[in-house]
């Protein structure tokens, strides 16, 4: 045994009161040597109790194990060392300390010392406990070795919702946010099992669903053959500071999105099951968020970016560098940079209604990079860095600026921003400029009105082209303010072309029905317009496109009749397009129909375009709506509208469109019109001579009967006109000259009389009552007639009397059915 007075371990010089004693260990030994009167009074333990059973049976299995280690180690080594334990005597606790020395002869010295004890019996061990588990300051959670849950505190409890009555016999993976990768847990559970520690910060999941960073440690507990894990939480949501940049298990755990390995992956994986019928984008933005708010508006960025359903996958670099990957549809030419455009836009529009005006700031401050698949690289790995690299390229100079790493699309997307610049800048300044194009009435063929339509010019003094601006006026949802400029500036010239041209010229103006406004605030902004800039709202059309929004069944309608008692004309433009316009046309809601162009390019007699044009400038007709064909710029397409009977002509065959100052060369068209109305082809073309039979023999009045019956045994001619200089003097069909002919004629029965008939002059025979129409009449006149029960065949005269043509029964049914015209 040790004795009282050996060593640095003098027991001797311990009062009744000291803390510690000493002892003995000699090598191969399993328990310590101790002098017992001192172990009896140390530890208040009785006479007849063992000393030594009792002493070593109050340490712990492991305990005991892990100690002999440390003494058989300091023996070899020769080193000296320490142990800490609990051990349990009488019902009461003690945390020791164990200090020991190695001496010679394969034996150790040692001190223990009492740090701390507590009674187990009373109430002191509870409270104790009680405080320590249910701290304000670190949740704790423990799990079996199953890691399903045992207990909780109420720190775990306040800060993630779950109530322990809810979480206990839960497996801890309830706590999964989803955001790290299994092999980040795997990698977890292999340090916790093999080093009994491990500590880090993660991402747990709350009751209320919400993502929350944690710094946690994780400690393995072993009892006998129990293994247990207890957790340690400290919550970093209110330090997030803290979390900056920092990254676990393929997770930044401020922004809580993946990192660039990770996203990467997604990437990859997403190219890999793709079906190559979409273009694959990469984004990275850098944005300049305001001193102060960083970790707040990153972390809200972070969140609306999840929710962004335009992108496929979002990542963070670090460094407040974000990446997000998009889809669009692929196309050939270049309609393909519209839609990259477009796209792209419409992310950030989303990126921005989720995040708020903060965030949108700071995007516009920050700088833009994007990488295509199949244009700079074919390598979906390398797309991050390419999105990288053009976003540094950026000079920060330009607000809001997107670089593109493939320098031919990034020059075509800067043409389209210098566009959007333009259109903005022309609409919000009102420098659009205004040009007028005729509108030809074909009754008078004079100019009745002018469509006012917008040009763009650039700060070079270049004019773009029109229909291009006008498609990025509408992306941009500015078409509302662009026909409010060109109808304000329109309205106020009118006056400037009544000076010049006279008072009876109208003006027509486009209202777009597909705006952010809405049709009914369009409807009453028009009203507005032309209360304020006109005086003579009876020579103005409100022409409505994109007529498939108006609803004719809702207070619109009541607007439309509003406006048209005010004197105003209304029409329906691009006709056919929508499949609701022949709805709008019963409802008699308009004045006037326009037919698309799409109708118009080279229309001929007989196709489907002709029909399609003739059933709606009929059904118009019926209804009192007039027709307006645009897009007309061949004679032959005039001469097929015109025979058609469509009321107004419009397009280049007449006069492009102009400007204020050169409206006079409008009327140039005259000479042009003159040469086309003389043409006897143009006259067939328009009016009833185009359902006649072409060439038709005629005959001359001394010509005999024989003559005539020959040309109508042929079959081809049911009737003949006898003309003489021009002048139709009668006609001559079957029933006139059978009134003549004997039926023997031709047979073997023939006699000589029946010769002399024949050689009759057909001014003997001919019907000299017969009808007659005017050349100038329209096709579509042609029921009317029926209606008015004009016998057949018609004589066509012109306005001389001369004769031009024959309508024959036959020629009428071919029109009617709409089969077999000439």
């Amino acid at each position: 045994m040790l004795q009282p007075s050996r060593g640095e371990w003098r027991s001797g010089e311990h009062s009744t009161q000291s803390s510690s004693y000493g002892w003995q260990w000699k090598h191969g030994d399993a328990c310590l040597h101790v002098d017992e009167a001192l172990f009896r009074h140390f530890w208040r333990v009785g006479l007849s109790e063992d000393v030594s059973a009792l002493f070593w049976s109050s340490f712990a299995t492991i305990d005991k194990l892990q100690l002999l280690n440390l003494l058989d180690r300091a023996c070899q080594s020769k080193k000296s060392g320490s142990y800490r334990c609990w051990i349990s005597l009488n019902s009461v606790s003690h945390y020791v300390l164990f200090r020991f020395v190695p001496q010679a002869e394969n034996a150790v010295e040692g001190e223990i010392r009492k740090l701390f004890s507590v009674d187990t019996k009373g109430n002191e061990f509870s409270t104790l406990f009680r405080q320590a588990f249910d701290n304000d300051h670190h949740g704790i959670l423990l799990t079996d070795a199953a890691t399903q849950i045992l207990l909780c505190n109420r720190y775990f409890e306040n800060h993630t919702g779950y109530k322990l009555n809810q979480i206990i016999g839960q497996c801890a993976s309830i706590l999964d946010s989803g955001k790290h990768s299994d092999e980040f847990y795997q990698s977890i559970s292999e340090e916790v099992n093999s080093k009994g520690l491990w500590q880090g910060v993660v991402l747990i999941r709350t009751f209320g669903g919400a993502i929350v960073p944690q710094e946690l440690t994780l400690q393995k507990l072993t009892c006998d053959d129990k293994v247990y894990y207890l957790g340690l939480y400290v919550d970093f949501s209110d330090r997030l500071y803290r979390l900056a940049d920092m990254e676990h298990g393929g997770v930044e755990l401020l922004t809580q999105l993946p990192t660039e390995k990770q996203f990467t992956q997604q990437l990859t994986v997403r190219w890999m099951d793709s079906n190559n019928d979409d273009l694959l984008m990469v984004l990275a933005f850098l944005p300049n968020f305001a001193a102060g708010d960083e970790y707040e508006l990153k972390q809200r960025l972070s969140e609306s970016l999840e929710k962004n359903r335009v992108s496929s996958a979002v990542g963070y670099l670090g460094g407040n560098h974000f990446v997000a990957a998009i889809e669009c549809n692929k196309s050939q030419g270049p309609n393909q940079v519209q839609i990259i455009h477009q796209t792209i836009r419409k992310f950030f529009a989303q990126l921005t209604h989720l995040s708020g005006e903060e965030v949108q700031n700071a995007l516009l401050r920050g700088k833009v990079g994007v990488s295509i698949l199949g244009h700079d690289t074919q390598n979906p790995k390398v797309m991050v860095s390419h999105a990288v690299q053009a976003m540094l390229e950026h000079d920060g100079q330009h607000k809001g600026m997107i670089t593109f790493y493939h320098g031919s699309i990034h020059r075509e997307v800067l043409r389209r921003r210098e566009l959007e610049e333009l259109v903005v800048r022309s609409i919000k300044e009102e420098s659009v400029e205004v040009f007028y194009q005729p509108i030809i009435d074909t009754a008078t063929w004079d100019i009745a009105k002018f469509e006012a339509l917008c040009r763009f010019k650039d700060k070079h003094g270049q004019w773009q082209n029109t229909q291009e601006l006008v498609g990025i006026a509408e992306e941009l949802e500015m078409v509302a303010d662009l026909d409010w400029t060109v109808g304000k500036k329109s309205l106020q010239g009118l006056k400037s072309i009544h000076e010049r041209f006279g008072t009876r010229i109208g003006i027509t103006i486009n209202r777009s029905l597909n705006t952010k406004l809405g049709a009914e605030e369009v409807l009453q902004n028009a009203e507005q317009m032309i209360c304020l800039y006109c005086d003579t709202p009876e020579l103005v059309t409100v022409e409505l496109t994109e007529s498939a929004y108006f609803d004719s069944e809702s207070s619109q309608s009541e607007l439309i009749k509003r406006i048209r008692n005010m004197g105003v004309s209304v029409a329906i433009d691009d006709f056919g397009t929508g499949y609701s316009s022949f709805t709008y046309l019963s409802d008699c809601n308009f004045d006037l129909l326009k037919i698309d162009k799409e109708f118009v390019t080279d229309i001929h007699v007989g196709t489907h375009k002709y029909h399609i044009v003739r059933m709606i400038t009929e059904l118009s007709h019926t209804l009192n709506v007039k027709v307006v064909a645009e897009g007309v710029e061949t004679k032959q397409e005039l001469e097929v509208l015109c025979g058609l009977g469509v009321d107004y002509i419009q397009g280049y065959f007449f006069s492009k469109p102009l400007p204020l100052d050169q409206l006079h060369l409008a009327w140039n068209y005259q000479n042009q019109l003159s040469d086309f109305l003389e043409s006897n082809e143009s006259v067939r073309s328009m009016g009833v001579l185009r359902i006649a039979q072409s060439c038709v023999p005629q005959l001359d009045p001394q010509e005999t009967i024989k003559q005539a019956k020959l040309l109508l045994d042929e079959g081809k001619y049911t009737v003949l006109p006898i003309v003489d200089e021009g002048v139709c003097l009668g006609i001559v069909d079957r029933e006139t000259l059978n009134l003549h002919l004997s039926p023997t004629l031709g047979t073997k029965l023939e006699t000589t009389k029946d010769l002399a008939i024949c050689k009759r002059t057909l001014n003997q025979v001919m019907k000299t009552q017969f009808s007659t129409v005017d050349v100038a009449t329209k096709a579509v006149e042609i029921n009317e007639l029926l209606k008015q029960s004009l016998p057949l065949p018609w004589v066509i005269l012109d306005e001389s009397g001369q004769y031009m043509g024959i309508v024959t029964h036959q020629d009428v049914l071919h029109y009617v059915s709409g089969e077999g015209l000439f």
